[in-house]
């Protein structure tokens, strides 16, 4: 019995996850820059997107000239929330050259995504 009681107790902290995560699957990422249809000039480029509350890191995505029909996938980043350093605003940066782009930042945690939401860019000399 005790041996029963104690497996039940070990399976209830390994699914604590399950309980405690936040859904996010029904948000997504409000985006700051840059715009949906932006149009930069080629060099750094700052992504950057408001904290969505429940995750726990974000995925920036980058492709050329689109997710339907990428010929490069220019980025694939994984950007970690650090718990002591509490932030509302994320960013990352890419250095980009001249062409089409498509790109989205999805919010995770241990067990679910926020919806994707796609934005398009275009870098030009």
């Amino acid at each position: 019995m005790k041996k029963l009681l104690l497996l039940v107790v070990i399976a209830a902290f390994i699914s604590c996850d399950d309980i405690f995560e936040k859904k996010i699957e029904r948000y997504t990422v409000e985006i700051i820059a840059p715009y949906s249809g932006a149009s930069l000039k080629s060099g750094n480029v700052v992504f950057s997107w408001n904290a969505l509350d429940g995750a726990t890191k974000y995925r920036l995505t980058l492709a050329t000239p689109s997710f339907d029909n990428a010929l490069q996938i220019v980025e694939d980043a994984e950007i970690s929330v650090i718990d002591s350093v509490p932030t509302s605003i994320y960013s990352h940066s890419l250095n980009l050259s001249e062409g089409v782009y498509q790109w989205c930042v999805q919010a995770q945690n241990f067990n679910y995504s926020s919806k994707k939401q796609i934005y398009d860019l275009t870098i030009a000399d």
